[in-house]
């Protein structure tokens, strides 16, 4: 059998260290998860500089652990302190892990690893055996709520830049338009699309019922009612050829089977009217060895490790590619990476 050469740089001792950062990485997500859980992050955005007695007492938790709590979270950088009895968090961890309705909020995503994936993973065993999967829709409403959660973010982006963004289609939001969200889950980004633009018509279209539930629940408790609406069922439930002015796709192209992508990107194009936009946000699995340790892929690749029992397969860049020119596509499609390797993908019928 060949081997590959060795390199005489690594130490057993460097692999070893390896071995500890990695479970540091386990604790240190459980320790925000707490953080979360125990309202910590909240209380300590709005009382600074807090002793742990003062926090326990506050929120009636058992003092000891939350004054190790704080001490972890001082030695892992979440907390800062100059005496290690009054702490504050570290600059931007306000945004981050304190503000759920903040763009750059990262908590939905941690409760996602932990409440959800890590059990999960305790079927992986059998799954690697058989093969079997565990199902990605249909699953609880607090599954639904903390994926929407978890990529709310993205949500934000859309809404805020990537949409007015589009060539000459900030006017048409500011005018009037109809645009589809595919996927839509919660409803999160439908919502924030209507608040934003008000003489937008906007459709939020799935085939998950408790997230459709959970949107069409708080669409019923919103003044959004008349140009929001949600439809169960794959897009042509959605409407009728030609009449979309852009359609969204965020963290969904992933998340469809391989066997039926072509088909939806298909639907989409139909949908929508000449001229009119696909917007999709995804995550792009290397098609090269090359590229399996660059910066840009680790996010992706780790998506793919974490939900293959679920059945979801990310796309390469190649795929992406020509899923979106099959569907009819002629123009450019401009490609771009951001943040941690998410894939922006805007084409214009």
């Amino acid at each position: 059998m060949n081997k590959l050469p060795k390199n005489d740089n690594i130490s057993p001792e460097h692999q070893v260290a390896k071995i500890f950062e990695w479970r540091r990485g386990f604790n240190i997500t459980y320790l925000i998860s707490l953080g979360i859980d125990l309202g910590l992050f909240k209380y300590l955005a709005q009382s600074p500089a807090s002793t742990p007695q003062q926090i326990a007492e506050s929120l009636s938790l058992h003092y000891p652990y939350i004054d190790t709590w704080c001490k972890t979270a001082f030695a892992v950088g979440i907390l800062e302190t100059e005496n290690c009895t009054n702490y504050i968090l570290a600059d931007h961890f306000d945004k981050i892990l304190a503000n759920d309705t903040n763009p750059k909020y990262l908590g939905g995503y941690v409760k996602l690893g932990v409440d959800f994936v890590a059990k999960d993973f305790k079927f992986s065993v059998e799954a690697y055996k058989t093969g079997a999967k565990v199902p990605f829709q249909n699953r609880s409403e607090s599954f639904a709520e903390t994926v929407g959660i978890a990529i709310s973010g993205l949500h934000a982006l859309t809404a805020n830049k990537l949409l007015p963004g589009l060539n000459g289609f900030k006017r048409k939001l500011e005018t009037g338009c109809k645009i589809l969200d595919v996927g839509c889950g919660t409803g999160k980004l439908v919502f924030q699309i209507a608040k934003n633009w008000r003489n937008v018509n906007v459709i939020g279209v799935d085939i998950d019922k408790t997230g459709l539930s959970i949107a069409k629940k708080q669409l019923a408790k919103s003044d959004l009612k008349i140009n929001v609406e949600f439809v169960e069922g794959d897009i042509p439930a959605a409407g009728k050829p030609n009449s979309f002015d852009a359609i969204t796709m965020i963290e969904v192209l992933h998340e469809i089977s391989p066997k039926t992508r072509q088909k939806v990107l298909n639907n989409c194009y139909r949908l929508l009217k000449k001229e009119g936009w696909l917007l999709i946000v995804d995550e792009t699995y290397p098609s090269k060895t090359e590229d399996f340790r660059k910066q840009e892929y680790q996010f992706p690749i780790q998506t793919a490790f974490e939900e293959l029992t679920w059945g979801n397969i990310l796309p390469t860049a190649e795929a992406q590619q020509k899923l979106i020119k099959s569907a009819g596509f002629n123009t450019n499609i401009d490609r771009k990476i951001i943040g941690e390797g998410f894939t922006i993908l805007e084409v214009q019928k």
